[in-house]
């Protein structure tokens, strides 16, 4: 294996890894992270055809380790956080997913103004990521196989459409104790019914929207950013909400700072693994 190799490994490993900890997070979307590090499109095809699969296997299991990994490592911390830092831990939610907002619409390649189509994707993705959030949550639900197998499926039905956030479609449906429970703890009576569901949810789902990808890309990149916008709403309503009166401001400000920088350096680091992937001749395909 030369440097190369070596540099592109890493950089994919590190792409799952923080794609897989932001998943976690209520309100904030891996795959929107997946997009901004320039693999989304790879991965997506990837999974739509047999093919594909085999010939770029490797990279495939070096993501999904780098989720795998940065999924447990949230999950376990997020409680820990929450608990002692919610305002400040919100509001660098929402300043994170605010720097994806320009990696989003640079790789949508599109030049001059939207069009109509893009707009109505746009408002359909922002009401439907805000709407979700208002729902009433219900009361969490106790832990099953088949409770499993359906947040398994709903969690990679919303990784599969960057800009959804699956940890805020379970929490509006009282799954998502249950789901934070069954990673942290690694429960594998759990995990595996969990997973069978996510798997069955990607096979049936990647072709679709790899199909749109390809034919519909306007709509579906005005879909992505009305749901990634939508997503920094909910952030910062629940980021609000957090806050108990004006002592309080500091620990929002030093979140919102952190999570600048933290976008900042992700973003250059994205656009670095971007650019290893077109010299390897991993282009982002555009209409």
């Amino acid at each position: 294996m030369n440097g190369q190799d070596d540099g592109r490994t890493s950089s994919h490993f590190a792409a799952g890894a923080v794609a897989g900890a932001v998943s976690a997070l209520p309100g904030a979307s891996g795959s929107t992270m997946l997009v901004i590090f320039g693999v989304y499109e790879r991965l997506l095809r990837d999974i739509s055809g047999f093919k594909r699969f085999r010939g770029d296997l490797r990279f495939i299991l070096v993501l999904v380790l780098g989720l795998a990994v940065g999924l447990f490592l949230c999950t376990v911390l997020l409680d820990f956080a929450l608990e002692r830092w919610e305002t400040a831990a919100m509001f660098f939610f929402a300043a994170l997913i605010i720097c994806q907002i320009p990696d989003v619409k640079a790789i949508e390649g599109r030049e001059g103004p939207a069009g109509a189509s893009w707009w109505a994707a746009f408002v359909a993705g922002f009401a439907a990521i805000v709407l979700m959030a208002v729902l009433e949550p219900r009361e969490p639900l106790e832990p099953s196989v088949p409770l499993m197998a359906a947040i398994g499926a709903i969690f990679v039905a919303a990784k599969i459409l960057p800009g959804i956030s699956g940890s805020t479609v379970l929490m509006a449906m009282g799954m998502y104790p249950a789901f934070l429970d069954a990673i942290s703890e690694l429960d594998f009576a759990y995990l595996l019914p969990m997973a069978a569901g996510g798997v069955l949810a990607l096979v049936l789902l990647a072709k679709a929207v790899w199909s749109c990808l390809k034919n519909h890309r306007t709509g579906t990149f005005g879909l992505i950013m009305g749901l990634t916008v939508g997503s920094v709403v909910v952030v910062l309503f629940q980021a609000v909400g957090s806050l108990d009166g004006t002592e309080d401001a500091p620990s929002a400000v030093v979140g919102i700072l952190a999570g600048l920088a933290a976008g900042l350096v992700m973003r250059r680091f994205a656009r670095l693994s971007r650019e290893g992937s077109t010299a390897a001749g991993i282009g982002i395909r555009r209409d």
